[in-house]
């Protein structure tokens, strides 16, 4: 994951504390050394980045965003500084750049730099950690009238730990408790559900009292206490799924509070406990659900048994929390976006589908004993994102039944594909059917809206509408292609024929080919023949 070099630029938004002003401000560092040594540059920038940090808050929080914004500026420099090579080489630029900032710190004189020194000498990890405490402690010697907020940088001590769940399963918040005299102060870890057990926020937040208070005030949550051990197990995990995304849906705030977050983990004297390993229903315990489901349900559409397993499936396989989550949000997303995106149907499908996932929800409900309220909530949610079905509908079936329904893609991500769709790209135009056999008319439906799906999502916005032409030119004009490829296959060499064309793929470009076919989940070998078909066939505007 890379993170962002955004400044705070005074802002505030990475706090969540209650009737907090910003105290006095500490303008940027004036001094500047004749010394001109690579870490000059990079510990002005430093310096200034801190400063402006600490202009956004109180004065009581100075020593938790000095940490926060110095942990923050390290794991960036390891990112830019030595992100590559073998581990020694890496070990040794490291060591020589925080040896000689050491040096440099430790031969200056005013505030600013000695409160940067502190708060790099307790974060920085062992290859810089000895010369900066070193020079630490030699100017804490003789350093003049040192504010008492600087020697509480980095020493903060977890002193309880809660999770607060909601009881629809959505997500929890982990709540880290430090509890200091004169800095009193939670870290809040908030984990989504619905986007695979990802981290999504971190902030600092009030004491735990009041945290307490404000999710009791709120209702509809469960509150525990939990060692600081298992708080970080589940805290570590979850950060490890937020990595596997080159760009998750994090906050702001996730950015900033990331790396104080995981400095003040791997400084708990126990060990981490990883939390147990979710279980997965094999497909024999699915079917089992649904039989169990239909034998329960009042009189169900034919199509029930089918649209059932799909919820199950959609709640297993990309959200957390298992198939009898009862949520609002978890049918938004599999109403709206996953089934949508995965399924092609008529509206005979896509009408029975409402009244089989509010009776679903009302046998979850019972199963699961939720309050009525919630179990309504959901219910009311099904009406709410039913138009999303009703405009994905086939103009005309796919086959010569109706409400048969096929796949479109087995391969696709679907977390991704949902996160992308929440993020405003909308929905695909339908095509234009008319003129073309029942064959040429699913193809189509199938081709073109997931053409330009794809290529917005892969490319940007600007380049869906000619995926969609070219997908509906290569279905009218040259149907006899189709068989020479996979269905799925089309859409991705369409993208990559577009991404060559407008020259986003090459030297000095964002995009590479390998990366580019990563991205498309297929070869370059694969697209690179695909496109060249659709060139060698199609005449395709400039």
């Amino acid at each position: 994951m890379t993170k962002s070099p955004r400044g705070r630029d005074g802002r505030r938004s990475h706090l969540r504390l209650v009737g907090s002003d910003p105290g006095e401000s500490h303008g940027p560092t004036v001094g500047v050394d004749v010394d001109t040594t690579p870490s000059v540059a990079v510990l002005e920038t430093l310096l200034e980045t801190l400063a402006l940090d600490l202009a956004a808050v109180p004065a009581a929080l100075h020593p938790v965003i000095a940490e926060a914004s110095v942990a923050r500026s390290a794991a960036m420099l390891a990112d830019q500084l030595w992100p590559a090579g073998r581990p020694d080489e890496i070990g040794e630029v490291e060591r020589f750049f925080w040896a000689d900032a050491a040096r440099v710190l430790g031969e200056r004189r005013d505030l600013e730099s000695f409160v940067l020194l502190t708060s790099l000498a307790r974060t920085v990890g062992p290859a810089g950690r000895l010369p900066l405490q070193r020079a630490h402690v030699s100017r804490l010697r003789t350093q003049d009238s040192v504010p008492e907020w600087v020697t509480r940088i980095a020493g903060f001590r977890l002193t309880s730990a809660i999770v607060s769940e909601d009881i629809t399963g959505d997500g929890l918040s982990v709540v880290l408790d430090y509890d200091d005299e004169q800095h009193p102060h939670t870290v809040v870890v908030f984990i989504d559900n619905n986007l695979g057990a990802i981290v999504k926020d971190v902030f600092v937040g009030p004491p735990v009292d009041r945290v307490l208070e404000a999710y009791q005030r709120g209702g509809r949550v469960t509150i525990r206490t939990v060692r600081p051990s298992t708080a970080a197990g589940i805290i570590l995990q979850a950060l490890g799924e937020t990595r596997d995304y080159d760009d998750p849906p994090v906050s702001e705030d996730f950015e900033f509070f990331t790396g104080l977050l995981v400095n003040r983990l791997t400084q708990l004297p126990e060990r981490p406990i990883r939390p147990p390993i979710r279980a997965l229903l094999s497909p024999r315990q699915r079917d089992g659900l649904v039989e169990e489901f239909l034998g329960s349900a009042p009189p169900l559409p034919a199509d029930a048994a089918d649209i059932a397993r799909l919820w199950i499936d959609h709640a297993v396989d990309h959200t957390v929390g298992g198939p009898l989550r009862v949520s609002a949000v978890l049918v938004e997303l599999f109403l709206a976006h996953w089934l949508p995106r995965k399924v092609l149907a008529d509206s005979t499908y896509f009408d029975a589908v409402p009244v089989v996932v509010k009776a679903w929800l009302a046998f979850a409900g019972e199963q699961t004993q939720l309050p009525l309220d919630a179990v309504d909530e959901a219910v009311d949610a099904v009406d709410v994102w039913q138009p999303a079905l009703e405009a994905a509908a086939m103009i005309d079936p796919v086959g010569s039944k109706p409400g048969e329904r096929v796949f479109l893609d087995d391969t696709t991500n679907d977390l991704e594909d949902a996160y992308r769709a929440l993020a405003g790209l909308g929905s695909p135009p339908q095509p234009d059917l008319r003129g073309l056999d029942n064959s040429q008319a699913a193809t189509l439906s199938v081709l073109a809206p997931h053409a330009w799906l794809m290529a917005g999502e892969t490319l940007g916005t600007a380049y869906a509408p000619d995926a969609f032409d070219i997908a509906e030119r290569l279905v009218r004009d040259a149907p006899d292609l189709l068989a020479k490829a996979r269905l799925s296959t089309w859409p991705r060499a369409i993208v990559w024929l577009l991404a060559h064309r407008h020259r986003l793929v090459g030297p000095g470009e964002i995009l590479t080919p390998y990366a580019l076919a990563t991205d498309l989940s297929s070869s370059p070998a694969t697209l690179r023949k695909t496109a060249k078909l659709l060139t060698d066939t199609l005449i395709l505007p400039l």
